[in-house]
């Protein structure tokens, strides 16, 4: 039997199976529940569900080239509350501590696969692409919405100085990426070469470099609103502190679990999950305790802890690659569960509000990406090949962006409100097409290594 005809065959032995499953799970869904009990096993069931899915989707959608991934998301979107509701929002608000963990992991992997004699040699090209993806990106969007932002309904209420807030902060969220995405990407793909590499240092590090920036955009804001004329340090400082503090924090555990490694060895899969957990729990430990017991709100970020922390191990022990193994073990039902999620997460109310002008965004942020990928690789001298493929690994975003989001709507609600639709409406486009994108390239320039 060829390839085709065995793609095929299995393709409607899915289908059927899914089929089954759909019939099955409306069936329990129509159940009358009578205790909270049966509630706490109705949430445990559907989660089930949705996680056998996601699976079965993945498998199904890889007939036709596209990533797992986008599978996980896609079956997430089918079962949340915004068109089957089997996941209901309830539900997804409380699973919020599998994201904890799944981020954690994810960054795990993301910091253990950096190489630091690989980043030496690249760090040229790395530097450049997050310099002109940074102000080029940021620059397109800003205009775009100082320029043609009243033409969308949406936000022709605002008046000429929030219009100018809004512009800056949507300009420095179009420049946040998706390091989970990523990770998963490569590591289905089991992705290797020059361009991996260099895409990988790049999404970390502007994943760092977006927190500062955020930091320093609401800082001009403030004055914006207030009419002030100084930039106040405190803030800024303050966040340089914290961030100085994860990384040697996160470089601490990774010399402590490369020694558990070395001397232990085994059943190192529960442990990293176990550490991952922790790390995350920890940080928000920490920070309670000294804004209780000592009135000084210390925020240790846990992405950065676990990147700190796998990147330690991989280059300044001999533990690299049992600890990477380690991880890619657990990894499919850790990307199942997370991506799924993200899925049923993914806000399609906003995305219906102001279409628009997301689409514009998307756009916008794309033709930037593009510029300055090609721009930074002919300076770079990287292959032609590479430079006209370059931008569609760095489509994808979520996670760090919704929460700069979120942290605006707080301080600033008579903007925040509308950055936040907008900016969860362009997430929900750019984490679809970002991983097909992605991988896209990855086989394009033949780094895939399992097709």
């Amino acid at each position: 039997m060829d390839k085709i005809s065995q793609n095929r065959k299995n393709f409607f032995i899915y289908f059927f199976i899914l089929l089954i499953m759909t019939v099955f799970a409306i069936g329990v869904r129509r159940t009358e529940l009578l205790s909270s009990w049966q509630e706490s096993g109705m949430a445990d069931f559907f989660l089930g569900f949705v996680l056998l899915t996601a699976y079965i989707s993945a498998q199904m959608l890889k007939m036709f080239q596209l990533p797992l991934l986008s599978g996980y998301i896609f079956a997430g979107i089918l079962a949340g509350p915004y068109v089957s509701s089997f996941l209901t929002a309830d539900m997804v608000d409380r699973l919020r501590l599998v994201d904890d963990l799944a981020l954690s992991f994810i960054a795990l992997t993301a910091g253990g696969a950096l190489h630091l004699s690989f980043l030496k040699k690249k760090i040229k090209a790395i530097m450049l692409n997050i310099g002109l993806q940074t102000l080029i990106v940021f620059s397109l969007v800003l205009m775009f919405m100082l320029f043609w932002g009243k033409q969308f309904n949406l936000i022709q209420s605002l008046s000429s100085v929030q219009m100018i807030s809004l512009a800056i902060l949507l300009g420095v969220t179009a420049i946040a990426r998706s390091p989970s995405s990523t990770i998963a990407i490569i590591s289905e793909c089991r992705a290797e070469g020059p361009f991996t590499e260099t895409v990988l240092g790049v999404t970390i590090t502007i994943d760092v470099l977006i927190i500062v920036l955020y930091t320093l955009a609401l800082a001009v804001i403030q004055i914006i609103f207030s009419g002030g004329s100084m930039l106040h340090q405190q803030a800024l400082t303050a966040l340089l502190v914290e961030l100085t503090i994860s990384l040697l924090f996160g470089a601490a555990i990774g010399k402590g679990i490369s020694f558990y490694i070395e001397r232990a060895g085994h059943d190192l899969p529960l442990f990293l999950l176990f550490i991952a957990f922790g790390i995350s729990k920890t940080s928000l430990w920490l920070g309670h305790f000294m804004q209780e017991h000592f009135i000084y709100h210390l925020h240790l970020e846990p992405l950065l802890i676990c990147m700190s922390a796998g990147f330690t191990i991989q280059n300044f022990s001999r533990s690299g690659s049992l600890f990477m193994e380690s991880l890619e073990r657990v990894s499919l039902p850790i990307y199942v569960l997370f991506f799924s999620l993200a899925g049923a997460a993914l806000n399609l109310d906003a995305l219906l509000i102001c279409w628009p002008l997301a689409l514009f965004v998307v756009g916008v942020r794309a033709l930037g990406i593009f510029s300055a990928s090609w721009i930074a690789g002919t300076i770079n001298r990287d292959d032609p090949r590479q430079n006209r493929h370059a931008w569609m690994a760095y489509l994808t975003q979520a996670g760090v962006t919704i929460g700069l989001a979120q942290i605006t709507e707080r301080q600033f609600p008579e903007i925040g409100v509308y950055l936040t639709t907008v900016v969860l409406a362009v997430i929900s486009v750019n984490q679809i097409i970002g991983p097909i994108t992605f991988k896209a390239a990855l086989n394009r320039l033949g780094e895939a290594r399992n097709v």
